[in-house]
């Protein structure tokens, strides 16, 4: 029994709670009269209806479940720096809100959202007790999922991902733990908003399917969790393997570090004129050290030459789980774990490059 089982199966559930819960369920089996999509249509009042035990956040219950959650994500089991270091320093609004999906039997656990200038990230997880969820993905990036953000006069916005995110399937349990990366929310600071998460991706060995749904999450984006980016203009030139490159600016937040790079060897030009983005040299050096571990994502291949900063004498890993963050055309975006210390940063390239991160 692993340790989040035990932790979850020492908490006894007041017996309030557990028919609230129940009343709950039954509520959104009637409003949804059998059709998977009508979530759609629901006002964000009525989508807060179906969201069960909202209030777990503010009871002891709520903060034993929340502690169980945020060892998940703090594990070495999510490849996400950023997000543990955030988590650690205790960034983030915590939801604590319980969906379940009757028409698949997958019970969803909403947790955490996180947000600044740049992007958002939302923590959940989900398990079911008939529906083998091994090769279930909430995949915005090149799966069949997408985000979509509700306003309380019924806008609704899809979200565009931002690299890959985090996820981790525990088999034991039949439980994923994913953190979602995707735009910005901060605009909606003070709303009443609701995110929805449209169908599941299904990657078989042979190829994708599709699971059609809704997952609502209904809430109020508190501007006091709200982190701010800090951005550095650079401008700052060097060399690398006979290519140049301009480190255009260097963005700082609670999230991450992300230093925005433009370079000559960035873009392919076809026999027809047409330019397309590909992988430059100083790319190819900071995917050097990234290595696959099983069950725990993207890591660091220690021994191996990368690209790294130093923070006063620190190392600062990549972030290898913000692979491919869009860009535009000639930029290369490289994103490592948020740093502290912002006065003596210098990015190192290989064994002997070091470009000081300062005017």
């Amino acid at each position: 029994m692993s340790n989040f089982k035990r932790e979850i199966e020492k908490i006894k559930i007041p017996k309030e709670l557990h028919e609230r819960s129940k009343r709950g369920v039954k509520q959104a089996k009637n409003e949804r009269g059998g059709n998977n999509i009508m979530l759609k249509k629901l006002s964000l009042t009525a989508a807060a209806c179906l969201l069960t035990a909202s209030t777990l956040a503010f009871t002891p219950v709520g903060a034993a479940i929340k502690e169980a959650y945020d060892k998940i994500f703090e594990s070495e089991k999510i490849d996400d720096p950023g997000l543990k270091a955030a988590l650690k320093d205790g960034h983030g609004q915590a939801i604590t809100q319980t969906y379940y999906d009757e028409e698949n039997d997958i019970t969803v656990h909403f947790e955490n959202v996180m947000t600044d200038n740049a992007e958002t990230k939302l923590l959940l997880t989900f398990e079911s007790d008939t529906t083998n969820l091994e090769t279930y993905y909430i995949d915005i990036f090149e799966g069949s999922s997408k985000m979509y953000v509700v306003t309380e006069d019924g806008v609704r916005k899809e979200l565009d991902n931002i690299g890959w995110g985090s996820r981790h399937y525990n088999k034991e349990e039949n439980k994923v733990a994913t953190a979602l990366s995707f735009d910005s929310i901060k605009e909606y600071e003070g709303q009443n908003i609701r995110l929805e998460i449209e169908d599941i991706t299904i990657w078989h060995d042979t190829g994708m399917d599709e699971v059609k749904t809704i997952w609502p999450i209904a809430f109020t984006l508190d501007k006091s969790f709200i982190t701010d980016v800090e951005t550095v203009v650079l401008n700052k030139e060097f060399t690398f393997e006979n290519e140049t490159y301009k480190i255009e600016r260097v963005e700082y937040s609670e999230l991450e570090t992300r230093l925005v790079i433009t370079g000559t060897d960035m873009i392919y030009t076809d026999q027809d004129g047409k330019q397309y983005p590909t992988k430059s040299k100083l790319e190819l050096q900071f995917l050097n050290a990234r290595q696959i571990n099983p069950g725990s994502g993207y890591t660091v291949a220690e021994g191996k030459s990368g690209v790294f900063l130093n923070a006063s004498g620190k190392r600062i890993d990549p972030n290898f789980s913000k692979g491919e963050v869009d860009s535009e055309l000639g930029t290369f975006i490289m994103v490592f774990a948020p740093t502290k210390d912002r006065s003596n940063i210098v990015l190192e390239i290989g064994e002997d490059m070091k470009i000081p991160l300062s005017k």
